[in-house]
């Protein structure tokens, strides 16, 4: 009987044993579950971020274009601006000697 007794005692040691370890690697399973869904997180926000950065440059390197296109448009209209007025000068010049 003291080999059954201690066989049924020993199932409940090695039970609580076992429990006691799936315990402890569930635990770290959890842990690491947890770093990983952190890090996700940490991901997701750093690619939100460098979208809205992209964006951003996007949209610098677009009013920078208009900006020059601006630039060069204005250059041009002085440029013909100042040949109309030089013709202008040049005609009101001509007409002043003929009077």
């Amino acid at each position: 009987m003291e080999g059954s007794s201690g066989s049924s005692s020993n199932p409940p040691a090695n039970g609580t044993a076992a429990t006691t370890t799936t315990t402890t690697e569930l635990e770290a399973l959890q842990k690491q579950h947890e770093e990983k869904v952190l890090k996700i997180q940490e991901l997701k926000k750093q690619i939100e971020s460098t979208k809205l950065s992209l964006e951003e440059k996007k949209k610098n390197k677009k009013m920078k274009e208009i900006s020059e296109e601006r630039k060069q448009f204005f250059d041009s209209l002085c440029e013909k601006y100042n040949i109309l007025r030089e013709e202008y000068n040049a005609l009101l010049a001509e007409k002043s000697k003929d009077e």
